[in-house]
């Protein structure tokens, strides 16, 4: 081929976000001779950062579940670079506010009585407090046996199981949200409750010092020590087949690199379709990668502070933009036309904001005395036309933040909107979905797609294929399952 690069690489890898940093130190640290091509100026997919006016900001909006007790500890530690990145495990992690909600949330178990009478606001009455505790549970408790049984079952079926409490149904709406990016009701409860006991049993929700980017930064240091090469504003324009087997890539500048195994980190719809074309894949499996569902996207506002503000790492505020919603009193119908018109791009009528503190963890990342928060709500696809405009929504974004923290309002020194084309082209997945593979019935588990292709050599990773978890982590135990995959290969003889 004209203008291939020899040596031959072992692994090529697509992208450095978590999924493909995390694959690229696993690969190089058993000895694959690897190749990373990142399509950005800067490392980390979702992960990156920027900065401006002092202030370290990161790309997406983040927070690590299960931070050093998680697979991107693991991955860290298999590598040897767990001690290049320090998560930090906050007590006072988050607050749920607005709307006459004021609900702080630790992470010691020894906070729970004051969770248990901050909870009164939500205004449950004592009749169906047994159901709800039986709800809480078995989220918390339920056999490993049972919650595959509930994995083809939606979030929504669950809690119908016992309550139909509205501020309940609000509350684990929004707790599925933040874990997957999609609509509760459209989402698998077994894979809810997985995660959920996953996170209550590491008990280490964190944020890193050195910003998110630590993490991927980190990664890919470990793997070009053990011989890995990495190449920033390297977008892939096509993976090349010979004779029906993946054996390089080619750049859109004309480069070509060849390697005896190719991956994929990007969403599975963008590999297949994109960058090597339907034809040579079974119809099947095109069919499958074609149906695939996504999550959706989000709008996100940086918003840089001249003093500090809040003191907890992460905040959940809520706000009624028509103000005719109450968390205590809406109708199950009305929980869920919330996220039909998020769907669609209407401005819902409880407008849902997470919000991330990250220099309380780490002072270094904005200028003394100074904070910056980010700000996200889920937004649909750039292929979904939406009904109310991303200017209405940031508008409406800043209205329930102010209500909900007015003592933001005065304090506030510039903000900075990353919306949804944004996310879109620097991830670098059509469409723009935080998760590329969603996690819905028919998409979770076992019913993931695999990690090894039809196409020999060619392989996925991240957060479209295998493994479980939330965002990150997900795309992380993607990495490790695949790196697993590789060597099984490499050493079988699988791999021409």
């Amino acid at each position: 081929m004209k203008g291939v690069a020899e040596p031959i690489f072992d692994v090529i890898v697509i992208g450095t976000g978590i999924g493909g940093s995390s694959l690229t130190a696993l690969s190089a640290h058993a000895g694959l001779k690897t190749l990373v091509l990142e399509k950005n100026p800067r490392i980390g997919g979702s992960c990156s950062y920027y900065e401006k006016d002092g202030f370290h900001i990161d790309f997406g909006t983040h927070l690590f579940t299960r931070g050093i007790r998680g697979p991107i500890s693991e991955v860290l530690k298999r590598v040897g670079a767990d001690s290049r990145v320090k998560f930090v495990h906050p007590t006072f992690f988050s607050r749920l506010v607005g709307l006459g909600l004021d609900i702080p949330v630790y992470t010691t178990p020894f906070a729970a009585p004051l969770f248990i009478y901050r909870s009164r606001q939500l205004g449950i009455p004592f009749r169906e407090l047994p159901g709800v505790i039986k709800l809480m549970s078995d989220l918390f408790r339920m056999p490993e046996k049972q919650i595959a049984e509930w994995k083809n079952r939606t979030v929504e079926e669950f809690v119908f199981t016992y309550t139909r409490n509205p501020a309940v149904l609000s509350l684990i709406s929004m707790i599925t949200t933040l874990y997957f990016v999609y609509p509760y009701w459209k989402c698998s409860a077994g894979e809810m409750i997985w995660c959920t006991q996953r996170i209550i049993k590491a008990r280490r929700f964190s944020y890193c010092r050195g910003g998110a980017v630590a993490i991927p930064k980190a990664m890919l240091e470990a793997a070009q020590k053990k011989g890995a090469t990495l190449l920033t504003q390297a977008r892939v324009r096509k993976i090349i087949l010979e004779n029906g087997v993946a054996r390089g890539v080619e750049l859109a500048d004309g480069r070509s690199f060849r390697g005896r195994a190719v991956v994929g980190t990007r969403s599975l719809k963008d590999t297949v379709f994109n960058l090597v074309g339907p034809e040579p894949f079974p119809a099947e499996f095109r069919t499958r990668v074609e149906n695939l569902k996504e999550s959706m996207n989000a709008i996100q506002i940086k918003l840089a502070l001249g003093r500090k503000v809040i003191r907890e790492t992460s905040m959940i505020a809520v706000g009624s933009p028509s103000g005719n919603y109450r968390i205590q009193t809406a109708s199950p119908d009305q929980v869920r036309k919330v996220w039909e018109d998020v769907e669609a791009g209407r401005i819902p009528e409880l407008l849902f904001l997470y919000v991330v503190a990250p220099s309380n963890i780490d002072p270094a990342l904005d200028p003394p005395g100074k904070q910056l928060l980010n700000v996200a709500t889920p937004f649909p696809h750039t292929k979904t036309r939406p009904q109310d405009p991303p200017e209405a929504w940031v508008e409406a974004m800043m209205k329930t933040l102010l209500e909900a923290v007015p003592e933001i309002g005065p304090h506030i020194l510039w903000k900075e909107v990353i919306g949804p084309q944004a996310i879109e082209s620097w991830i670098g997945k059509p469409g723009g979905p935080c998760i590329s593979t969603v996690q819905i019935p028919g998409q979770v588990a076992e019913d993931r797609p695999d990690i090894r292709s039809p196409i020999p050599g060619l392989y996925f990773a991240g957060d479209g294929a295998g493994a479980r978890g939330i965002g990150t982590e997900l795309a992380a135990q993607s990495a490790i399952n695949c790196s697993e995959i590789l060597d099984s290969d490499f050493r079988n003889g699988r791999i021409p």
